[in-house]
């Protein structure tokens, strides 16, 4: 399995970097995926051939030459591997995960589920989770007691998480507007065809005062300057944008925004939260600290942004 996994990734970089050179040669394929505007400035390069950008309008930061939807949504039917995020357990894997409630996994979703217990989302709330994979924090969160619908746009992986851990996934043209407490993802921002389109969506699902709740990597400026190589290495066929705080102020100008990236984990224990209990939903923007490799960042849907 880790072989064909590793043999799958050069596959996929060799595929990425032709396409790359391709997309050069023929032109076009610059401008913002999110909003189709040019980009402002280059950031960052590798190989030559990709380069990262910030879009003059939307300030998303994205990778050139672009990826459209169609082949987005090519990559990630199965050629995308990333370990025990996208590689399906057996049957008695599964059952091991589920009787030990995912305790001694990778995918533990213990805190995540302190962050929404900070954000005071109680046991019982309808919670989206967007990009659910096969399911695992699907799985974890209706079992923390919220009522959970999921989407995923890798078939295979969708289908293994109806089948083996009964995630519900309604059909997307079907959900009613304003039918949700949260809208939840867990580092999927960075890899949609575009941004705007996902934070459309989950607006247009959350009920008045409801949450948009992402987990993504940090795209900061502030991270960059911490860990050059970290952030470096973030973006790529993968991950063809990062999400940061100047992105966010431009998406959601008059909204509730919290923005945090300290570590929510110390060992086996969560770390002091106060600043995500402590958050009003009522100021515009509310920063902490920047500096970590994963970002929060949390929207009060309110009446004027529906």
């Amino acid at each position: 399995m880790i072989a064909a996994s590793m043999l799958q990734r050069l596959r996929n970089k060799a595929g990425y970097l032709l396409s790359s050179v391709g997309k050069r040669l023929a032109g076009g394929h610059r401008n913002c995926p999110s909003c189709g505007a040019a980009p402002a400035e280059r950031l960052d390069q590798k190989w030559l051939v990709t380069s990262f950008c910030r879009c003059e309008r939307c300030q998303l930061l994205y990778r050139i030459p672009t990826s459209d939807a169609r082949e987005n949504e090519a990559f990630y039917q199965e050629d995308y591997t990333e370990g025990f995020t996208t590689d399906l357990p057996s049957a008695a894997e599964i059952q091991d995960l589920i009787a030990t409630r995912f305790a001694n996994s990778e995918k533990n979703y213990a805190h995540y589920l302190a962050v929404l217990r900070a954000l005071g989302v109680s046991p019982g709330a309808r919670l989206f989770d967007y990009g659910c994979s096969w399911g695992y924090g699907s799985h974890q969160l209706a079992a923390a007691g919220y009522e959970v619908d999921a989407f995923e746009i890798s078939r295979p992986r969708a289908a293994y998480a109806r089948s083996q851990l009964g995630v519900s996934m309604p059909e997307m043209e079907a959900l009613p507007s304003a039918s949700y407490d949260v809208f939840f993802s867990a580092h999927v921002i960075e890899h949609v065809p575009s941004p705007s389109a996902m934070i459309a969506l989950g607006m247009r699902l959350l009920k008045p005062g409801g949450l948009f709740v992402c987990f993504c990597p940090n795209g900061s400026l502030t991270f960059r300057q911490r860990a050059p190589r970290d952030w470096h290495l973030m973006w790529g066929q993968s991950h063809p944008q990062l999400i940061d705080e100047v992105f966010l102020r431009h998406a959601f100008p008059q909204q509730p925004l919290f923005i945090h990236s300290a570590p929510l984990l110390h060992g086996a224990q969560p770390e002091h939260l106060s600043p995500v209990s402590g958050w009003s939903r009522q100021s515009d923007v509310h920063f902490g600290n920047l500096d970590h490799v994963e970002l929060l960042f949390a929207v009060v849907q309110t009446p004027s942004c529906g």
